[in-house]
């Protein structure tokens, strides 16, 4: 269990449900996160204590779950990407949800470096 914890790509999804979920609401529990990503809060125990030891998350006396300034930067960051490949893929016509799930995936297998490359790339192309 420990090790498929802590896959980026997995922090990287429940940092990003935090996000979402403290956006629409001002208080978010781990059972907001397990009820929001459909897992059970066992699971969502283990990554939160992941995230918080990597300084990623707090965990309030209250239990209320609080990105730290990396985290929330790192969670929009993920969110970017996610949201940059789901529209080139919808725009290719591609099947929803598997654009939605690819989406996810090519925004975490690009390094920073090459996504900001990318972007340029189609920006300049746009601009022809």
């Amino acid at each position: 269990m420990g090790r498929a914890m802590g896959n980026t790509a997995t922090l990287d999804r429940y940092l990003c449900a935090i996000l979402a979920l403290k956006e629409k609401y001002f208080c978010v529990r781990s059972v907001d996160v397990a009820h929001f990503l459909g897992c059970s809060r066992a699971t969502v125990s283990a990554v939160v204590r992941q995230l918080t030891e990597t300084a990623l998350l707090r965990v309030g006396q209250d239990g209320d779950l609080m990105l730290t300034p990396e985290g929330e930067g790192r969670a929009r960051r993920h969110e970017e990407r996610r949201r940059f490949f789901l529209s080139l893929l919808s725009a290719a016509g591609a099947e929803p949800a598997a654009a939605e799930a690819e989406a996810a995936a090519l925004g975490q297998a690009l390094s920073d470096g090459s996504f900001e490359k990318l972007k340029m790339y189609l920006a300049a192309q746009k601009q022809e």
